[in-house]
C-alpha cells in the first residue's frame, strides 16, 4: 500500500463553477497541487474513499511525486488542485511521519 505524504480535506468545485464535468476516478487522480504560486505532481489515493462528484468534498490521502514537497507545507496550509484548470481546494489536516 502506498503510504500518503498529507491527509488534507478537500472540496472539488461544481461544474458550475469551472470544476471536473465527471466524478474522480475511484482508485487515484494526478493532479497538480498548487501551493504558493507553485506546482507540484501528485496523486490522491481514492482507493479506500472511491469516486467524488464536482462538487463533493472528501478527506484525502495525498501523495507526491516529488518527495520534498512534503516539507513545504503544515498542518493548516491551503492549496488548490489543478488539471488544466483549478478544479478544487483544500487544507491539509495532518502529515504522517
Amino acid at each position: 500500500m502506498i503510504q500518503p505524504d498529507v491527509i488534507a480535506k478537500i472540496q472539488f468545485y461544481s461544474e458550475a463553477q469551472g470544476g471536473r464535468k465527471t466524478a474522480t476516478p475511484s482508485n487515484y487522480l494526478g493532479c497538480i497541487f498548487v501551493f504558493e504560486g507553485n506546482n507540484f505532481e501528485c496523486r490522491l489515493l481514492l482507493q479506500d474513499i472511491g469516486p467524488i462528484p464536482p462538487g463533493g468534498e472528501a478527506t484525502v490521502p495525498i501523495k507526491f511525486l516529488w518527495p520534498e514537497t512534503k516539507k513545504k507545507l503544515q498542518v493548516g496550509s491551503r492549496f488548490n488542485l489543478r488539471e488544466i484548470k483549478i478544479i478544487g481546494e483544500g487544507i491539509i489536516e495532518s502529515i504522517p511521519q
